[in-house]
């Protein structure tokens, strides 16, 4: 056997490396990506082209992928939007930077009728940070 080498944690070496508007783009960049895959998860559980997916949120298909790709920085006027037509509760949380929620807990979708799920997947996550 050779010499392991153990990977740490990502965020850690960010924190340490990188300048302040890195650190920001890297924030940003989680968020829309938690959001691009609560809305390719919702398309997929549902069995949904993103055509489909498109006429049920009254945007076209472009807008589906670039939001699903999270190459779009969605309004919160848009993401509100979105989550009414799908049923979900939609929260922003804001807290003192002492307090700063993890990136899971920024924005927020829940599913209305299968909020345990929702709850369990984020305590996972929790766990696994």
């Amino acid at each position: 056997m050779g010499n392991k080498l153990e990977l740490g944690n990502a965020w850690k070496l960010i924190d340490k490396l990188a300048d302040e508007a890195t650190k920001e783009k890297f924030e940003l960049d989680d968020i829309l990506y938690d959001i691009s895959m609560k809305i390719f998860e919702f398309r997929i559980k549902n069995n949904l082209t993103q055509k489909q997916l498109a006429e049920k949120l009254g945007i076209t298909q472009s807008m589906v992928s670039k939001l699903e790709s999270g190459q779009y920085n969605p309004t919160v006027e848009q993401l509100w939007k979105i989550s009414k037509k799908l049923g979900w509760n939609f929260k922003i949380i804001f807290g003192e930077e002492d307090d700063k929620p993890q990136i899971w807990d920024t924005v927020h979708f829940e599913e209305g009728q299968d909020s345990d799920t929702n709850q369990r997947i984020e305590k996972e996550l929790a766990v696994g940070a």
